[in-house]
């Protein structure tokens, strides 16, 4: 086992096997679906105030399904640009949009592009509202991240911060001797660079000018874990060995006790967790 850093897989997703792959848009595609994801985007969406004809950022697209909801708000006068560095996700976000604006001839425009969150490609100020969703866990430079995303909204312009607080995972029904262990390895050597970002999310806006700030904590509790694994990827034995970023015996070992225990918990109906994911939002200075 190594103390180094390890690269965020999310932030590589094109280098990873084509396995692996399909496995991380399955986990998109399941967490997206689930009440607890669409409850989230929703009080997001509400925080940007977004209106016909607006121009809107969705920062870490991913397979763009937020960016169509976004098309909706801003109709047809409207465009909606998301960024991923991403080339395979944004491929199969552009083949989703296209059969998709089929159906919503009055959404306005989606227009998905590669790039760096870190070094956006466009001029200050071209945007009335910008998001970015549980994507700076995975990026090592989210303070020049956030000061892209803040440089690129307009004066008065909304933006709006959503990122887990992997630091409020809490479980219940499960021995300390298996529970200490691997919650220690998924905070230190997990795909994530910044697990407590969530919860960092309003001090960082607050420091580059960003005011009207709101804060919502949304936590999800699940007492089945076939179900939070739609959002919380610990509970599939292959997923959970590419997160905590190793495949060794003692890695191995590790995981499956970890798994033999979560079934042990479940079928005493004891299993638990519990997790905190933060909407932060406010308005750009002039």
């Amino acid at each position: 086992m190594t103390d180094a850093p390890l690269t965020p897989h999310y932030a590589r997703v094109d280098q990873s096997p084509p396995q692996m792959q399909a496995r991380l848009v399955a986990y998109l595609d399941r967490a997206a679906a689930h009440e607890a994801i669409t409850g989230i985007r929703a009080r997001a969406c509400e925080t940007l105030q977004i209106k016909p004809g607006h121009h809107v950022l969705d920062g870490g697209c991913g397979l763009g399904e937020e960016a169509c909801s976004l098309a909706l708000l801003v109709g047809v006068d409207g465009r909606v640009d998301g960024i991923d560095n991403s080339r395979s996700m944004l491929a199969l976000a552009a083949q989703r949009y296209e059969r998709w604006h089929q159906t919503h001839p009055d959404a306005g425009t989606v227009r998905f592009r590669t790039g760096d969150l870190a070094r956006l490609d466009y001029p200050a100020g071209v945007f009335d509202a910008v998001r970015c969703e549980r994507t700076l866990q995975h990026l090592p430079q989210a303070e020049t991240v956030i000061g892209e995303l803040v440089r690129v909204t307009r004066p008065q312009g909304r933006i709006c911060l959503v990122d887990t607080d992997w630091d409020s995972l809490v479980f219940d029904g499960m021995p300390a001797e298996v529970l200490a262990p691997m919650l220690w390895r998924l905070r230190h050597h997990s795909v994530m660079c910044n697990p407590s970002m969530g919860r960092t999310l309003r001090n960082r806006l607050r420091r580059v000018g960003v005011y009207e700030l709101e804060c919502h904590p949304m936590t999800m509790c699940f007492t089945d874990p076939a179900e939070a694994q739609h959002v919380v990827p610990y509970f599939e034995r292959d997923l959970l060995l590419h997160i905590v970023g190793e495949e060794d015996g003692d890695t191995t070992a590790m995981v499956d006790r970890w798994l033999d225990t979560v079934h042990e918990a479940d079928a005493r109906e004891d299993f638990l967790v519990a997790l905190t994911v933060w909407v932060v939002a406010g308005t750009v200075p002039d």
